[in-house]
Formats: structure tokens, sequence, C-alpha cells
């Protein structure tokens, strides 16, 4: 190529490296900050020998590594790019005499690569294996005799096997495309490829001897994604595409055919973009990776723009109105479904319990957080340990007292890279119990959980458990605040006035006023005796609400009006 044909493709290049991290910066963060909460990579000795010692270890212990720095979304949107960036210009290194056309072609493997990335249960050791796998079929096809260098491929394919598990059947498919390309002696390129393909079909059948993976498992890759009954066909679609791109390149002689292979190798991935990503998923993760960094304004500020509408959405929406003070006046602002949107029941996944969990933990029912915490940690598919998890296992034991159990999880978390300083921190108060109650978090949890009764957690009796966590400490608002939202979600309205007035502060919040209004135009004939903490403005409205509501109003026209209100909620919603 001419040095304008060589700035041409390195803009490329560049271009696409900045088109991958701008994505997942700005437009799939959160799936970033899922993907480094669902593993938890230690330094150490025994952790590097577990991972290794199945097929494809390698492999994952590297990933591993680099998913580590997805703790933060910017550094691991940088290290996407830069594998995929990687595994273009291994494609392009691997092409025999490639030419300025056929550069496009080198997009490909990438290019499906990165909509496999875009599953939040795929695994970056796909990436990992590939890369590796194109090195050393560069670094092998250095070797100028064909005999000895296909000796020397099928030798190392179970060590590679061993390393980076059956993606590396690519290392033998490219060479054997490079051999044919360089019209090299046909019977040994045939007796290699036919040798490389008997290697690849027996080498599972030896695995299952003494791992526990199943056959179809150790074929298509142990750790290419998180669900081992799922195919990664997109990841088998990338490698694929590394040795017809390398078949099809001398195809692409003409320079006026590069326009034609650029649209053979964008034009695909970029159409089925939107197919392969899920932005419903990203907002959810968004919750819940907010909920657990304590950005309760940034929450709120989301589901003005995206109104929830799931359970995970809502339930943190309303955690950071009760967070922000607000739960009373605001809840009805934003849609409601029910009180699956307040505590949702437990749903055994690896996902949903860490969020509902959170919120447990901030009413300070630990044991209960701690239970969902727990479940979510063992409910992982690929048997991983969570490092955000087990954190949050350690604090609820440590407020527990249970300290031996949190030293335990303490112990894996010091040998992580971001959450070591804090397991060292921790640790030290394991050492000095006394100490504990001088971390406010701690003092606080310790103050608001429940320890003077022992009940055992049920969905059908969350008021009672709230009230008992109020009368026990009337300084845990959020725990009233629940309480009577509980009530209201339920459109339980004379529990709700019973709990209500046992409220010294808050009593007259604007939801608070609009049920009492209602359960009293329910249950007295006229205005006389309401509470005098119910403003005019507040009767005025109900009074319109009622006679729009009487005139046949249809739900739309309701809902512009006063979709805002409890009135609202309790005639149209949750029925």
């Amino acid at each position: 190529m001419n040095r304008r044909q060589t700035i041409i493709c390195s803009g490329l290049s560049a271009a696409f490296l900045l088109l991958v991290f701008a994505f997942f910066n700005f437009i799939y963060p959160y799936h970033i900050h899922y993907q480094e909460q669902m593993q938890m990579f230690r330094f150490g000795a025994d952790y590097f020998r577990e991972s290794i010692a199945v097929p494809g270890g390698l492999g994952d212990w590297a990933g591993g590594f680099l998913v580590q720095f997805f703790y933060y979304a910017p550094a691991g949107a940088l290290i996407i790019s830069i594998l995929l960036g990687l595994m273009q210009l291994l494609t392009w290194k691997n092409m025999e005499k490639g030419s300025f056309a056929a550069y496009p072609l080198s997009f490909l493997p990438p290019a499906a690569m990165f909509l496999f990335l875009c599953d939040e249960n795929a695994l970056i050791t796909a990436a990992v294996a590939i890369i590796a796998s194109l090195a050393l079929s560069m670094a092998l096809m250095k070797i100028r005799k064909a005999g000895i260098r296909s000796i020397i491929a099928i030798l190392l394919m179970p060590a590679m096997y061993m390393l980076f598990g059956s993606i590396s059947i690519l290392v033998p498919a490219v060479m054997a495309v490079r051999a044919f390309l360089r019209k090299e002696n046909m019977k040994v390129a045939a007796a290699f490829a036919f040798a490389a393909l008997m290697m690849a079909a027996e080498l599972p059948l030896i695995a299952r001897e003494y791992s526990p993976y199943p056959l179809d498992r150790l074929y298509f890759g142990v750790h290419y994604h998180r669900y081992h009954n799922a195919i990664p066909m997109l990841a088998w679609i990338s490698v694929l595409l590394v040795p017809a791109a390398v078949a099809i390149a001398p195809l692409f002689r003409k320079d006026r055919m590069a326009a034609l292979s650029l649209a053979v190798a964008i034009l695909p991935a970029a159409c089925l973009a939107p197919t392969f990503t899920d932005m419903d998923k990203e907002r959810l993760f968004g919750y819940d990776f907010m909920a657990r960094m304590g950005q309760w304004n940034k929450i709120l500020a989301t589901s003005d723009r995206h109104a929830p509408d799931s359970p995970i959405a809502v339930e943190c929406t309303n955690l950071a109105l009760a967070k922000t003070g607000h739960l009373a006046s605001d809840m009805f602002a934003f849609f409601q479904n029910g009180p699956a949107g307040l505590l949702p029941e437990f749903t055994r996944d690896h996902f949903s319990p860490v969020p509902t969990g959170t919120v447990y933990y901030h009413l300070g029912m630990v044991n209960t957080a701690q239970t969902f915490f727990f479940e979510a940690q063992e409910g992982i598919p690929d048997f991983q340990k969570s490092a955000r998890l087990s954190q949050a296992l350690a604090k609820t034991n440590l407020i527990n007292g249970d300290y031996e159990v949190a030293r335990k999880y303490v112990n894996a978390l010091k040998q992580t890279l971001f959450y070591r300083k804090w397991a060292k921190d921790t640790e030290k108060l394991l050492d000095n119990p006394g100490q504990i109650n001088s971390v406010p978090e701690y003092a606080w949890m310790r103050s608001v959980r429940m320890k003077e009764h022992d009940i055992m957690f049920s969905q059908e009796e969350l008021d009672s458990m709230l009230g008992l966590l109020y009368v026990e400490n009337d300084t845990n608002t959020m725990a009233m605040d629940y309480l009577l939202a509980w009530c209201l979600l339920r459109k339980d309205l004379p529990r709700f006035f019973e709990c209500h007035q046992l409220l010294k502060t808050g009593y007259d919040a604007r939801h608070y006023q609009e049920a009492v209004v209602l359960y009293w135009a329910l249950t007295h004939d006229g205005p006389e005796g309401m509470p005098d903490f119910i403003s005019r403005k507040t009767a005025a409205s109900f009074t319109k609400f009622i006679t729009a509501l009487q005139s046949g109003r249809n739900e739309a026209s309701m809902q512009k009006e006063f979709g805002n209100t409890y009135w609202f909620y309790y005639h149209y919603r949750f029925k």
C-alpha cells in the first residue's frame, strides 16, 4: 500500500476503536459494571491453579484479570476496544499479501465479536482466545517448511486447547487457508487439515474424562458464555469469519473494490447492532449500579427521562425517593405497579435479588438483605463469586456480629485489586470489634436493625415487620415511610389510617393527605371531623377528581390531570 492508503487504513482502525469505546463508555456503561460484579478475580497461586485446571483456563484467568478493571466503565470500554482492535490487526496480519481493498475485511471478526459482547452474559474470554490463536498462527506461518510447521501446530493443539479452549481450532484453520493461498504442497496441506480436524474432535473427548463439564460445553467452550447451556454462536461466527476473511481477501485486489469490502464488513454489524443491544436491560443495570453507589438524585433524573416500568426500576426509584425524603410526597408522580414495586418478592436468579437486597439493607432488615445477597451470589450461572456481593455479605455479617464469617469474605477480598483497601480496613475492625461503631454506616445499621424480635421473614407480613422496625427505633423514618407506602400500594386504607396516626412529623405529606381524604370519603358521610392538617388545596383537588370521575372521563384524560395523585392509582392501577 502507498502512504495515502496506509493513512486511510489507519484512520479506519482508529475510527473503529473510537466507536467501540464510545459505545461501551457512553451507551452501554452499566453492562460494563454488571460484568465486573459477576466475578471476583484474585491474585494468588490457588486461584490461578483453580482457573487453569479446566480447558480454556488460562484464557478465563486472563479475561478475569481484564474484567476486574471494569470497576471503572471507561477502563472497561478501553479494554474492549483494544481487544477488538487487536483482533482486527491480527486478522489483517494473517492475510496473505493483503491489499488496500481487502483491508476492511479484517473488521469482520471484531464486528461479530462486538455484537457478541453486547450480551451481558458474554465473556471476553472468547476475544482473548481468538487473539492468542491469531498471534500463534501468525508466528507459526513464519516457519518456511510446511511439514515442520504442520507438525509443530499439531503438537501445540492440545496445549492451546487446555489454555484457551476450543476456539484454538482457529490456529490450524487459519494456517490451512494460508497454506492453500500460498499454493504449497497440497498433500502436506491436506494431511495437516485432516490431522487438525481429527485432533479437534478428539480433544474434548479426552477432556471429558477428567473435566466435570458436559461434552457439548467442551466442544463449544467452557468459559465463553456465563450460561453453561448456551452455545455462544456469535463468538463462533467471529471465529469462522477469520479464515473466511483471509480466504476471500485475494479477490479484493483492485482499489475500486475497497468500498465493496467496507460495506461487506461494516453494514451487517451496523444493521444488526439494534437487534443485539438491549437498552431496557442497560437501564435496569443502571438503576442497580446507581443504588449501589447511592446516586439517589441520578436515579430520580433517570426515572424522569424514562418512566420506570419494571419492578427493579420502580423499587430503585422508590428507594431513591425514600433516601431523599420525597417518598410520601412524590411516589405517585412515577409509575407504581403495586407492592411489587416497593419490595419485590424473591426471584431465584443472580441479579434481581441484588437491588432488592439493597433496599432491605437500607431499611435495616440486615438478615433479609443477607439472604438475598447470598442467594444472588450462589445463583451466578458460571459458579463465580462476586466481589460486590462478597463485600455486601462481609458487611451484613460484621453488623450482625458474625465476625468469623465476615473474615472469610474479607480474606478473599484482600486478594483483589479494587476491594483490597476496603478489606484491609475492615480486617482492622474485625481485630478490634469495639471500633466497629466508629464507622457511621455500621453504627447506624446496628441501631436500626431488628434486635428484640426473633421473627421469620414473610412477604405477606411485611407491614408487621416494617412496623416493628419503627417501634424499636423511631429514628428509622424510612421504615415508617415504607410501611405507609406498602399500605397505600395495597390499597389498605384502614391499615394506612391506623399506622399514619403514629407519625409525629411528616404526617401532612401530599400523598398522606390524599389518602386520608379518600379514606374519609369512603367511611364518612361528609367532611365533618376531617383532620385539620388536610389543606384546602388537597380538598379542592379531590372534589375536582370525584367530579371528573363521575362525569365518565376516560382514563387517559384522568391521567393527564390527576396521574400524579394517589387517587388515580387507587382507581386505575393494581386492580
